[in-house]
C-alpha cells in the first residue's frame, strides 16, 4: 500500500469521481476540484442554492460534512466541453454547473431520501436512486438557466424479488442500455456488544444487484458480476474488469454513513471490505484495525488503470 501525501485536502471532507476530489474550498461554502496524482485544482462556486446552507449558515462542520456525492458528465473536467457538468448531493438537494458557471442549477422532483446519482454516458441523462428503489432522470446539459426536474422512470419492484425494502442503494451505468443497482443492508450492533467497540455501530451484512433495462423496463437480479468488480462508498460508483490485483465478482466497499458515528469519540470509517457476490463473504481489505481510517471516512479513488483507497488525516 502506498501512501500519497495531500496537503491541499488536509483534514477536509471529500467525495470523488473520475479521479478527481471534490472537497471544500479555502473560503466558506466553496468547493474545489482537486486531481491528487497531478495536483490540478479546479474552484467551483458558492453553493448558496443548497437548502442546508440557508439554515446553517454558521455551523462550518455542517457545511463540510454535508458533502455526499459527485458526478461527472465526462471524465476531464479540464477540457473545453461547453456540455461538461459538475453534479453534487448536498444533503438533500442537488445541483450542478459547469466550473465557469457563476452559480449552481438546482434540481427538484424526488420523493424521500436521496441514495445515489449515476450520469450515463450513452443515454446522455443523469439517473437519480432514492427510497424504495424509485429511479428518476434528468437532462443536465441542455437549458441550464432554470432549475431542472426529475421525471421518475420505474420504481424497484420489491415485491417481485422478495425484498420488503431497499434499505441503501447505489446507482452505475451497466452497458450501453441499463442500470446496475447495488443494495446495502447493515446489521446495527448494541452499544454494550463486543462488535460496536471494534467496529462501530454497525457493520455491512449483505448487498444484492439488480439491473434494470432503459428500453425495455424490466428488472431482472443477478448473482454475478460478469467478471467485474463494482466500487461503492463515497465515491461515484463504478465498475472494472477484475484482473491485475482486482476480484472478479466483488464488490469493493467502503463507509458511507456518517451520522451514526458523527458523536462518536474515535469517529468511524471502520466498514470496510470486499463482498463476494458468489458466497456472500466479506473479506477485510487491511490486515489490522491500525489502517482502518477513523477520522475521515475512506472513498475510492478511479484512477485511470486501477482503483486506490484514500484516506485523509
Amino acid at each position: 500500500m502506498r501512501k500519497l501525501p495531500l496537503p491541499e485536502a488536509q483534514r477536509q471532507r471529500c467525495v470523488s469521481t473520475h479521479g478527481w476530489l471534490l472537497t471544500t474550498g479555502e473560503q466558506e461554502f466553496y468547493t474545489k476540484l482537486v486531481n491528487p496524482l497531478t495536483r490540478a485544482q479546479i474552484d467551483l462556486r458558492r453553493l448558496y442554492m443548497f437548502d442546508e446552507l440557508y439554515f446553517d449558515q454558521d455551523e462550518w462542520m455542517y457545511y463540510l460534512f454535508s458533502m455526499r456525492k459527485v458526478v461527472f458528465t465526462s471524465p476531464n473536467p479540464l477540457s473545453s466541453d461547453p456540455s461538461f457538468r459538475v453534479i453534487i448531493i448536498w444533503g438533500r438537494t442537488i445541483g450542478f454547473c459547469h466550473p465557469r458557471d457563476v452559480s449552481c442549477t438546482r434540481i427538484n422532483g424526488w420523493e424521500g431520501h436521496l441514495f445515489d446519482i449515476s450520469y450515463h454516458g450513452a443515454r446522455k441523462r443523469l439517473y437519480v436512486v432514492a427510497t424504495m428503489g424509485a429511479i428518476y432522470e434528468c437532462d443536465v446539459t441542455n437549458d441550464v438557466l432554470c432549475p431542472k426536474t426529475l421525471s421518475r422512470v420505474t420504481t424497484f419492484p420489491g415485491k417481485e424479488f422478495e425484498c420488503s425494502c431497499v434499505p441503501w442503494a447505489y446507482l452505475l451505468e451497466w452497458g450501453c442500455d441499463s442500470l446496475l443497482m447495488v443494495t446495502r443492508e447493515r446489521y446495527y450492533f448494541k452499544k454494550h456488544d463486543d462488535e460496536y467497540g471494534r467496529y462501530g455501530p454497525y457493520r455491512t451484512s449483505r448487498f444484492q444487484c439488480f439491473v434494470f433495462g432503459l428500453d425495455d423496463r424490466k428488472w431482472s437480479k443477478i448473482t454475478s458480476l460478469g467478471g467485474k468488480a463494482v466500487f461503492v462508498g463515497f465515491n461515484s460508483s463504478f465498475a472494472i474488469d477484475g484482473g491485475e490485483g482486482v476480484k472478479p465478482d466483488c464488490i469493493y466497499f467502503t463507509d458511507d454513513l456518517y451520522e451514526p458515528y458523527r458523536g462518536l469519540p474515535e469517529g468511524g470509517g471502520g466498514d470496510v471490505g470486499i463482498y463476494h457476490m458468489f458466497n456472500g463473504r466479506i473479506e477485510t481489505l487491511f490486515e489490522s484495525q491500525e489502517s482502518v481510517f477513523r477520522s475521515s471516512p475512506p472513498l475510492w479513488l478511479q484512477t485511470s488503470t486501477l482503483p486506490i483507497i484514500k484516506g485523509i488525516k
